[in-house]
Formats: structure tokens, sequence, C-alpha cells
């Protein structure tokens, strides 16, 4: 059996668009007639003859297959079947007629929005796209924690592998470090740092969907020579800062993914060695909104150096 194609024919898709095109007036012929309920009238407000207006409508009732008016002389009624089409036809047209102004909309829109993936330093991020907004109200931003590879956007704020090549575009944001997170009453809170070593044998809490924080910790624990026992899994830093707090655990936190904690009875503690911190960078892709975009990497980068030390 031979495959079916489907032959491009520019003269039938002509034919075919004219088609439509004609039914579509054919529709907003009929709406006119029936707010007139006059055909000169109606006519008259179309900017067309009449015997063209009449002919139309006569057409549409053809396929149709029913009346929609009752003639009495020189006026016109609608009747049951026609002021059905009439309430049916009136919302659709209207979104037809609309629908020109929401894509233009939908394009301004497209073209003021930043499509941002952060696997790190989402505090830092969401930080930086709050000043920005301050600055400039009409900038709108998708944030998304997605890795950059799954669906690239037009930023990407993450954490590459210590000498991996981040990509092309990429600009170095800030050393992120993570701090030894412990319960205010445990031993550790009244330290001024920390050696990593040091809490080997304590039980470790970490976020189960953070995987590029985890590959950090997981290589900082290596460098102080211990395997850590990670004794809980949660799904979101305020989690974390209450089984820490609770004295469940220890965590490395990374201050510019999981921010500031906020939960009373957590203290973070500088670890003095290894160096626990990591590159941050920034991934600027060809975007439709080229300007806008580059104008907030910008200001990202600027914003990054002023709070690297910031805790």
């Amino acid at each position: 059996m031979r495959s079916m194609r489907y032959v491009f024919h520019p003269a039938r898709c002509a034919a075919e668009f004219d088609e439509v095109f004609m039914e579509l007036l054919q529709l907003r012929y009929f709406l006119t007639a029936a707010r007139y309920q006059h055909m000169t009238q109606a006519a008259d407000a179309l900017r067309i003859a009449q015997p063209a207006l009449s002919q139309s409508i006569k057409r549409l009732e053809q396929e149709l297959g029913v009346s929609l008016f009752d003639r009495e002389k020189r006026r016109i009624r609608l009747n049951d079947a026609g002021r059905f089409l009439q309430q049916t036809l009136t919302p659709v047209m209207a979104a037809l007629d609309s629908l020109p102004s929401a894509v233009r909309e939908q394009a301004a829109q497209t073209a003021r929005t930043i499509r941002i993936s952060h696997p790190a330093a989402s505090s830092l991020v969401t930080e930086g796209v709050l000043e920005y907004r301050r600055l400039h109200p009409e900038a709108c931003f998708r944030l998304r924690k997605n890795t950059c590879a799954e669906q690239p956007d037009d930023l990407c704020v993450c954490a590459p592998c210590p000498g991996s090549f981040a990509g092309e575009g990429s600009r170095f944001l800030l050393k992120e470090t993570f701090f030894l997170a412990a319960a205010s009453g445990s031993p550790y809170a009244a330290l001024p740092c920390v050696p990593l070593e040091d809490v080997k044998h304590e039980d470790f809490i970490i976020l189960s969907d953070d995987e590029p924080a985890r590959g950090a910790f997981l290589r900082f624990c290596r460098e102080a020579g211990f395997s850590p026992h990670i004794a809980c899994e949660c799904g979101d830093p305020e989690s974390a800062q209450r089984l820490i707090a609770a004295g469940l655990g220890v965590s490395l936190w990374p201050i510019h993914s999981w921010g500031a904690p906020r939960q009373p009875g957590l203290a973070l503690l500088p670890v003095s060695r290894p160096d626990c911190r990591r590159d941050i960078v920034l991934i600027c892709r060809p975007a439709e909104n080229g300007a806008l975009s580059e104008d907030f990497c910008r200001f990202l980068t600027s914003y990054a150096a002023q709070r690297e030390t910031v805790l």
C-alpha cells in the first residue's frame, strides 16, 4: 500500500484561506443584519451594497439549511434559529476581534520576559530579581530550578564542577561559601571556625533535590578525609533548618543557594579547612530579548560581586 503524502499546492491553500475569510465575513454580515434587523441600514453600516448583503445572508442560510430571519416587506426579524446563532456567535466573534491585540500583547510579554534556570545560588538570583524589578518594573521573569541542560533558558546560574568548562557565554559571578550549620546549643556553636574533619562522626542533613550542592558537599568531605553519614534528606532549606536546630544533625550550608537561615536555634560557622567554596557562574544564551537579558546579566554580575562576602 502506498503511503499517503500531503502535497503542498499554493493555489489550493490560497483558495482555502479565501474560503475561510469569506465565511467569517458572512458571519460578520449576519451579526450586523441581526443588530439592525433592516437590510438597508445594515448595508449602510457595512458600507456595501444592499443586494450583496442580501445574497450573503441567503448563502449563509443555504449552508446552514435553516432560515435565520422572518422577512416582512423591507424589514427583517430574527427568528428562533437566528437568535440562537446570534447569541452563540457574538462572544466567538468578539474573541476573534480581540485576538490580534492579544497576540501583540503576548509578543510584548515575551520580549520583556527573562527566563532563568538556577540550579545553584537560588537565593542570590531571587534577591537580584527583586532588586532589578525595583529598578525596572516593566521587566518580567520566569524562574526555574531545573538544570541548564534540561530546557535551555535565556540565562542559567549554575555551579560547574571544578576544572570543567561551564560553556560559551559563561561569566564568573562569585565564590559561594559553604558554612557548617549546627544547633546553637551544640559544642561547635561557640567556636570561631571548625575544621570539617572535626565533624566527621556527626549525622549530616542534606537536601534531596539539590544535586549540585550534594556533589560539592561530598567533594568537601572527601578532601577532609571521610565519607559522611547522611541521616536525613529534606526537600527544602526550611525543613533542614528545623532539623538542624532540633539537634538531629549538622549540614554544610551554601549561603547564596539556601539563603541566610531564619530558624532560631541555628548557628552558621566558617569551615577552616578544606576550602569549602565553589564557583557560581552565569551562562548567557542568545535570546529574542537580547538587550534586556544582557542588561540583567550586567546587573546580576555587579550585584553578585557586592554580595559575595555578605552573610
